[in-house]
């Protein structure tokens, strides 16, 4: 099976988790090193590994999110809000 990843932080979690069942990840020679390679039954690894990486991917992104708040909030600036929606220039030939 072939699974191609968004991010670095995925392809950890994911690498990780294979290993953790028993199931060897790679990759070919040039692939990128977002797309990962497994050899597995499909059954179990969808019921199994897909299935757990779904929820801690998740959780991942939860924790990022609030951290990446919070520190923005700390160092930056306290409002981040996103930025405003404004009407088009007019007379834009």
């Amino acid at each position: 099976m072939n699974f191609s990843l968004p991010d670095e932080w995925s392809v950890r979690l994911f690498v990780s988790l294979c290993r953790h069942y028993g199931v060897r990840p790679f990759r070919y020679p040039r692939q990128q090193r977002t797309t990962i390679m497994v050899r597995a039954p499909q059954l179990f690894f969808d019921a199994v590994v897909r299935q757990q990486f779904s929820e801690l991917h998740t959780d991942l992104w939860i924790f990022f999110e609030q951290t990446t708040e919070q520190l923005i909030k700390k160092a930056v600036c306290s409002d981040t809000r996103d930025a405003e929606t404004t009407a088009e220039p007019g007379g834009l030939c």
